[in-house]
């Protein structure tokens, strides 16, 4: 047969070259189907470059066809993505080149540069060597066996892939974790797209992944060893252990065996030495960024993990190391919050007993930046820290050791604290006082200051910011609510450009529905939080105390709002004509107009294990019965919260500066004073749009 070329491919294909451009595109998804194969492949080609070598052959495969022995041969050529793929069959030969996407396993601008044989030969022989690249078709039992599975609804979950837990990740999964880290790896400045950020969210199950590539490339050494690659499974590490714990805090049972599979992971990881211990410390640092809760068990197996033996000493000499790390770390801080940051990177390898033992230290420190930071370890999630830090306090309560700022900062942490842990506080107020310990006055905050809130999530979170661009530095502050549990971060700095301050805003504003408001506002919402918190025996982060002092927070207690209370103040606030049935009904319809569209309130509705539970026993296609189990059993167990979520919304639509939020109220303010009273659920229009919603997310999402 004569041979022919395809030229320059700027004629369009025919149906042969179709098919044998078919065929290279399915023998490069085959070969780069393992996740390995493309380190080998990177691996080649940088031996290529170094040899200034066009093309290098990087895979022959050998397949047996009924006549004969046929072999594709992939080979590289001189960029990244560009292939070379030649087919040796014994009835015809061709070679087919084009540029490979990794991501979407596509052959693209493909050309077939020479073919030889017919048409029907080439065709018969392609689609032998198809089979043989995609596997043998079913036989006729394993058919039946399929359909039979099929048919049987029993074995086919109703809602979701899954609704129990996610599938063990995959290859594919395991490819696209790869390719995310080297691309945050070239270029570290950069953040995780939007795309990706999706994708690890929903692929909770990529976490042991993770920590296995991080391993992987931690462990190499020289010049094999990539930093930025490190880096960057550090920080996936970091965002997916937060995803996973979003999962704990939904009551996901599987959530809770993955965390503690990773902290064994850990222990074993830092008693084996396999790792360098700064990225084993890493590691554990990205537990505490995740808060990610650790038992006081898994705090002293880390930190007993994490300690080498040659580093062991008699007591005297530890106590000298620990003193002169403290010595060093006064050196390095300029705040008692700097103080407290520091050793919260080591949070979750410190036991409560040590952090205790650090107070106490801190308390007898010469520094009196590190003595200042033992108010706030007063707000430890753990009890028995607080405890110890109040002993130490009551110890050190003198002039000479007790300065103003941090009894100032005692008393406001006392009425942050759950009641128990009060009186010990009040014995060491009353001491210092008494000794002469002079009260600290509260810095007087910018009146430039503006607040910013956004609305709440169906998760019950809400940012709060404040800004002072009225000078050319200013502050940049902001809290995490999380509405039925707390205040969950903090975080401030005082002495920011103003440009600086608008780019954080600006950003802050892309990410979220932000409001600007009145500072009432801000208070109340905190005070709220914290005595939310406090009532659930659980205190505010520490950061909160820096921000009280930034923005003027000197009247912050816990405070919890009677909901109900605040419901029928509202009610009452309103025009008379407001209040009729007849505007209630028309409020109720205005309100979903603009409420069915927003994208905050279209994350409002119910999930985790038992509503998935619920719904389980109905097929999919049934979501008129599915919404009515929503109605019927799910919601009115919430209703309490709803309520809360629409007086608080309420709240904040009065507060805003923009009339356009301001004018909502009158919409909000019904819903949340039928939830509060007696009025059936499916007289109140936007409970039927949440049970729909949560149809919609048990269907669509994923655990």
């Amino acid at each position: 047969m004569a041979k022919r070329k395809t030229g320059h491919g700027a004629a369009k294909p025919d149906a042969t070259d179709q098919l044998l451009i078919e065929l290279a595109t399915s023998a490069l998804a085959s070969f780069f189907f393992d996740p390995d194969q493309e380190e080998h492949y990177q691996t080649a080609l940088s031996g290529m470059r170094q040899r200034g070598t066009a093309r290098v052959e990087i895979a022959g495969l050998p397949i047996e066809v009924p006549e004969g022995e046929c072999v594709l041969r992939i080979e590289a050529l001189k960029t990244w993505t560009q292939f070379s793929v030649a087919v040796e069959h014994p009835a015809f030969s061709a070679t087919i080149e084009g540029l490979w996407d990794f991501d979407h396993e596509e052959l693209r601008r493909p050309q077939v540069m020479a073919r030889t044989g017919d048409a029907a030969a080439i065709e018969g022989g392609v689609e032998a060597i198809m089979e043989a690249l995609e596997g043998p078709d079913l036989d006729d039992e394993e058919y039946q066996d399929l359909m039979d599975a099929l048919a049987d609804d029993s074995e086919v979950p109703l809602i979701g892939d899954d609704p129990k837990e996610p599938p063990p990740a995959t290859s594919l999964d395991r490819s696209r974790v790869k390719a995310i880290a080297k691309r945050l790896a070239r270029d570290p400045e950069a953040d995780m797209s939007i795309e990706d950020h999706g994708w690890l969210e929903q692929t909770p199950q990529t976490l042991p992944v993770i920590t296995d590539l991080l391993v992987e490339a931690a462990s190499a050494t020289g010049k094999q060893r990539d930093e930025n690659l490190v880096q960057a499974y550090q920080d996936m590490l970091a965002r997916q252990l937060e995803f996973v714990r979003y999962r704990l805090d939904n009551g996901w049972e599987w959530a809770i065996r993955m965390l503690d599979e990773f902290q064994q992971r850990l222990i074993a990881l830092g008693e084996s030495k396999s790792i360098p211990q700064d990225d084993w410390f890493a590691m554990g640092a990205a537990l505490t960024e995740a808060r990610v809760p650790v038992s006081n068990e898994a705090q002293i197996a880390l930190a007993n993990a994490g300690f080498k033996t040659e580093q062991m000493a008699p007591p005297e000499a530890l106590m000298g190391m620990v003193r002169t790390f403290l010595d060093e770390l006064a050196g390095m801080v300029s705040s008692p919050a700097e103080v407290i940051e520091s050793l919260k990177n080591s949070a979750a390898m410190m036991p409560a007993n040590l952090r205790g033992f650090l107070a106490t230290e801190l308390s007898l420190s010469p520094h009196a930046v590190l003595r200042d930071a033992v108010p706030l370890m007063l707000l430890d999630a753990d009890s028995v820290v607080r405890r110890d830090a109040a002993l130490a306090l009551e110890q050190t309560a003198r002039p000479d050791t007790m300065s103003p700022d941090a009894l100032r900062r005692t008393i406001t942490a006392r009425n942050w604290l759950p009641p128990a842990d009060r009186p010990a506080l009040d014995s060491v107020i009353r001491k210092s006082r008494l000794a002469g310990v002079e009260i600290g006055g509260w810095p007087a905050p910018s009146a430039g200051i503006e607040y910013h809130a956004t609305m709440i999530d169906g998760s019950g979170a809400q940012s709060l910011l404040a800004a002072d661009r009225s000078g050319k530095r200013g502050l940049f502050a902001g809290l995490l609510l999380r509405h039925g549990e707390g205040v969950a971060d903090a975080w401030g700095e005082k002495d920011l450009p103003r440009r600086q301050i608008n780019d954080l805003l600006r950003d802050a504003q892309l990410g979220g529905v932000f409001a600007q408001v009145r500072k009432s506002y801000v208070d109340a919402m905190v005070q709220h939080a914290i005595g939310t918190a406090v009532e659930s025996g659980k205190t505010p982060s520490e950061g909160v105390l820096t921000i009280a002092e930034l923005i003027g927070g000197a009247d912050w207690k816990d405070r919890r709002l009677d909901i109900k209370e605040e419901a029928e103040r509202l009610w009452g606030e309103l025009p008379e004509a407001d209040r009729t049935q007849q505007a209630v009904e028309t409020a109720f319809k205005r309100g979903l107009g603009w409420m069915t569209k927003d994208q905050i309130i279209a994350s409002w509705f119910e999930d985790g294990p038992k509503v998935r539970e619920a719904l389980a026993s109905l097929p999919r296609t049934d979501k008129i019965g599915m919404a009515a189990v929503v109605m019927n059993d799910i919601l009115p167990a919430a209703r309490a919260q709803w309520a809360e979520r629409f007086v608080l919304m309420a709240m904040w639509c009065q507060a805003a500066i923009d009339q356009k939020f301001r004018s909502r109220a009158r919409d909000l303010i019904p819903v949340a004073h039928a939830l509060v009273g007696d009025t059936p659920l499916d007289g109140i229009p936007i409970m039927g749009v949440i049970a729909g919603q949560t149809v919609r997310a048990v269907l669509t999402g994923s655990w």
